[in-house]
């Protein structure tokens, strides 16, 4: 939990969201948990000293997957539609978002990985072009998706389809991709790793000054 103790020393307040799990619950329960957990959170804001207005979305791994996909329930009504959700949050409430190495574009996806993220889908690596397209939030970017930052490690293939999705959506975004920027090929997650490895420190003080820069620019 190092990590999320210097988000909190960076002067976060910081709400950390479980949810269901396979076998029992599928694709997009998950999502649709999140979701709810911000009218919770929306509900007892002033109990835990939350400010609903100035709210950063963070996921790292399956985390980043639910992440992502919440961008895009909140910014885009028609995949919104797609998972039956109503979002909670108004795009002018989520100020960024994290995405820390999101396993998203399907069909580019390793055999290792198709097991795993079609188990989490509906318990098959074979998904249908429809199922394809309510999982992978890259094909529903628009134009007005919230400012993010993309880590990228062991899925950098998914965080580049991303940044170049932002991209041609004209969205201010930062990719942070060690492969690309030093030649070094980083573990899954890196940035957890901030206290004890410089390349992830710098991810880490990069993400924060995001964060931070995009709280300043709303307020403008």
């Amino acid at each position: 939990t190092a990590m999320l103790d210097d988000i909190c020393a960076e002067g976060f307040n910081l709400v950390n969201i479980d949810y269901a799990l396979v076998p029992e619950y599928h694709f997009p329960t998950p999502v649709m948990q999140a979701n709810e957990a911000f009218r919770f959170l929306i509900d007892h804001a002033e109990k835990y000293h939350l400010d609903m207005e100035h709210v950063v979305i963070m996921g790292s791994s399956a985390g980043a997957i639910i992440t992502s996909q919440l961008g895009s329930v909140i910014t885009n009504p028609k995949y919104a539609a797609l998972l039956g959700i109503n979002p909670v949050l108004k795009p002018e409430q989520v100020k960024a978002i994290v995405i820390d190495d999101a396993p998203l574009d399907y069909d580019k996806f390793s055999l290792g990985t198709k097991v795993l993220v079609g188990n989490y889908i509906k318990g098959s690596i074979f998904l249908s072009k429809a199922e394809i397209i309510k999982y992978n939030n890259i094909l529903s970017v628009t134009e007005d998706y919230i400012p993010c930052v993309l880590l990228g490690s062991e899925y950098y293939v998914d965080m580049r389809e991303l940044h170049d999705a932002l991209e041609e959506a004209n969205i201010k975004h930062i990719l942070i991709d060690p492969l690309a920027e030093r030649n070094m090929q980083m573990p899954h997650c890196f940035v957890s790793s901030e206290r004890v490895d410089k390349i992830a420190k710098d991810a880490f003080d990069r993400m924060i000054s995001f964060i931070k820069q995009e709280a300043i620019d709303s307020a403008k």
